[in-house]
């Protein structure tokens, strides 16, 4: 991590050290403050993770159209590792990255609708080599009256992928300090920090819970012997993501006002700071005066 001082000279920065070590304590009991629900997630992960697992040698033994199972194969297999990706990278402080693999996951639920709808498609896909853009997948399952609500998202997870102000805004934290300017710090490398992680996190979950609601789910239940019990499971998880995300905005909420607090609290200090470096600026001019050095 790279820490700079804005618009500060770095004689000047080096005044604020005492200021920066309050701002870094103030990020580590936010980190705190967050690492549990961070916890919460991670468990959340792996239990739907499971539930996208559990039916799958029972259900794709008995797709009988080889080109069907294997289209749908490869798409599970790429959502699958898709969602196991982003997972990593949140792991590992890259909640940008993470938008990728999500992204790419958005995609393949729309693949899935569509060969499961039209086998001809995935013919097309498996024997042709037939690449098809979320756009154009998207007019096919218009056509043919499939609704998709996980394309709303793709824009905004397009945007993110880009390398853009947006894209990197995790990586620069900036602290106003007055009139003086800011504290600038730059991140290299994964972030260890839930602040950040946890609201890509809770997206992940959420996509995550619409491919085992929405897509695998009318799948799952036409081939599965006893679809109830593993769909119980399933509205269980569902139950434990809204409680999950209701939790997030109340700590949220905490967060932000924790933040009003320390942000007056430097900014008092940096009051005190500024009256201390006029005194002794005045003080420095009477002793110029006082040895005669002053014209």
């Amino acid at each position: 991590m790279l820490r700079t001082a804005g618009r500060f000279h770095p004689e000047q920065a080096a005044d604020f050290s005492e200021i920066r070590n309050e701002i870094k304590q103030f990020e580590l009991s936010l980190h705190i403050h967050s690492y549990k629900h961070f916890e919460k997630q991670v468990i959340l992960f792996e239990e739907m993770m499971e539930l996208f697992l559990e039916p799958l040698n029972e259900v794709t033994s008995k797709w009988h159209n080889k080109e069907e199972k294997c289209a749908l194969m490869f798409t599970l297999i790429r959502m699958f590792n898709d969602y196991e990706t982003a997972r990593l990278l949140l792991l590992n402080g890259f909640p940008e990255q993470a938008v990728m693999p999500m992204r790419d996951a958005i995609e393949c639920m729309m693949l899935f609708r569509l060969f499961g709808k039209n086998p001809k498609f995935a013919l097309r896909w498996t024997d042709y080599f037939k690449e098809y853009k979320a756009s154009t997948v998207k007019t096919f399952l218009d056509e043919l009256g499939v609704d998709c609500p996980e394309y709303a998202f793709y824009g905004m997870f397009s945007q993110m992928v880009h390398p853009n102000l947006l894209s990197v805004a995790s990586k620069v934290t900036e602290h106003e300090l007055g009139a003086k300017g800011m504290v600038r710090s730059y991140h290299f490398g994964g972030m260890n920090r839930p602040t950040w992680t946890t609201p890509v996190f809770n997206n992940l979950l959420v996509f995550l819970l619409m491919t085992i609601l929405s897509v695998l789910s009318p799948v799952y239940s036409i081939y599965m012997k006893n679809p109830e019990e593993w769909w119980n499971k399933v509205l269980l998880v569902k139950d434990k993501l809204a409680k999950l995300g209701a939790n997030l905005t109340v700590e949220e909420a905490e967060q932000t006002a924790e933040q009003r607090k320390i942000k007056e609290q430097v900014h008092r200090k940096l009051k005190m700071w500024k009256i201390k470096a006029e005194l002794e600026n005045l003080e420095y001019k009477q002793i110029i005066r006082d040895k005669g050095y002053s014209k």
